[in-house]
């Protein structure tokens, strides 16, 4: 299993290369595999079509990603699967850092043969697209801020007074061209 996901610069094909699969949700969520914080979150596999390949002295990683996550609604807390997908764009180098200067300040550096796994490098992408906030839908009405109730489910009935409300006036404006 892991020598599918390792890949070692050194040897790298003069045709580089190239993922067009479907990453296994059990590799991923596996704390064992590589040394990436291990995505326990995913409930799906994960498609990555990528493409590694040499120019001059570093090696470029062009790829996209996308799953579902087990994520709760910022609004409504409700459990959901969370689709999300991202791009992955690497740069890595050859050596430690001193050894090349200011050349290019965005690698990531690898000491010679330069082994990498790509399921880490996967890992980190799908942490990296991590957003604070998901809401399950666009149409998510949340909870009640007086009773708690999820308003998607039930409707609210506790009686709330916001006559006192700075704003409460404008509710009596006749707004109609009559």
């Amino acid at each position: 299993m892991q020598g599918r996901w390792l890949v070692t610069l050194q040897n790298l094909a003069a045709t580089g290369r190239q993922w067009d699969t479907d990453v296994p949700m059990a590799f991923l969520r596996n704390p064992d595999i590589g040394s990436v914080k291990a995505v326990s979150e995913l409930v799906s596999d994960v498609h990555w079509q990528a493409e590694l390949a040499r120019v001059g002295d570093i090696f470029r990683l062009h790829g996209h990603w996308q799953g579902k996550i087990k994520r709760q609604c910022s609004r409504c807390n409700a459990a959901f699967d969370w689709s999300s997908e991202g791009c992955s764009e690497w740069a890595f180098q050859l050596g430690g850092e001193s050894d090349h200067g200011e050349s290019e300040s965005t690698c990531e550096y690898v000491m010679p043969p330069g082994e990498i796994n790509m399921l880490d490098v996967l890992r980190e992408d799908i942490w990296l697209a991590w957003k604070s906030d998901v809401i399950c839908s666009d149409s998510c009405r949340g909870l009640c801020q007086g009773c708690g109730v999820d308003l998607n489910r039930e409707t609210c009935q506790c009686k709330q007074d916001n006559s006192d409300h700075p704003f409460a006036v404008l509710r009596d404006l006749n707004l109609n061209d009559e």
